[in-house]
This record gives structure tokens, C-alpha cells and sequence, in this order.
């Protein structure tokens, strides 16, 4: 499996981006991942790092992609998304205006996202993490 991992600044340090790989069990332990190899990578601003992960996800974890952006007013926006061992995208959350909304995948991994958000205290007013109801036409 293969994430991205960056702490990255611009060079007068008005924007910034933080990406974080993350492994979650089934019982909603928060795992560190273990990585198989770590390639370097050019990251999005000036100053910092980015790395290419490729790390080992037991059969009974999900791997967590976290990336956030931060502005030069403050304002965070970003995503956590939710892979399954093989790799595959489950969930895709998204996080704009303290809104954790649910952007694609299947909501039964909605919980996963939450999870990861508190535990890296995200300030969130509200949650929606159900897809839209379906319109009859």
C-alpha cells in the first residue's frame, strides 16, 4: 500500500500543508504504520519534506490517508480518506469551514474518519458524514 506523508511550508510561511498515513484496526485502535520503504518526494511548498510510504496494512486495519492545507487567513481545508488493505478507496471525507462532510465511498466507514479527526483535534462545528438522499424524478 502506498501513501503519501508531507509537512510542508511556503517560504514567507503564509500557507502550509500536513499529510499524515495512519493505520486503523477494527476495534478503532489507531495504529502507526509500518513502513516498508520511504522515498523521498518534492514536496508541495518550499521548505519541508514529502515522502512516499509503502507500508504494511494487516488484514484486519484500514490504512488512513490525511492530507490538510492551511492559508494565510488561517482557514484549514483537507480530506481523510479510508483504503482497505488491497488498497482500494472506501470512504472519502472532506473538511472545509469546521464541516466534516462526506464526499464519496461507502458511509459504513464514516466512523474511521470521526475517529481520526478527534484524534487530531480538529475544531469541527458540524458532521455529515450520510450521502445525499436520492431525488425521485
Amino acid at each position: 500500500m502506498v501513501l503519501r506523508e508531507e509537512q510542508s511550508k511556503s517560504r514567507k510561511g503564509l500557507h502550509m500543508t500536513r499529510c499524515i498515513a495512519l493505520v486503523v484496526d477494527r476495534e478503532g485502535k489507531i495504529i502507526k504504520p509500518r513502513i516498508r520503504l520511504r522515498e523521498e518526494l518534492k514536496p508541495t511548498y518550499a521548505r519541508g519534506k514529502a515522502y512516499r510510504l509503502h507500508i504494511e496494512v494487516p488484514d484486519d486495519a484500514y490504512a488512513v490517508q490525511a492530507c490538510f492545507t492551511k492559508n494565510w487567513r488561517g482557514i484549514v481545508k483537507g480530506y481523510i480518506e479510508v483504503y482497505d488493505p488491497a488498497g482500494a478507496l472506501l470512504f472519502r471525507a472532506v473538511y472545509r469551514k469546521l464541516k466534516l462532510r462526506y464526499s464519496k465511498g461507502n458511509p459504513e466507514y464514516a466512523w474511521i474518519a470521526r475517529l481520526i479527526a478527534e484524534h487530531l483535534k480538529l475544531p469541527i462545528k458540524r458532521v455529515n458524514l450520510s450521502p445525499p438522499a436520492k431525488r425521485a424524478a
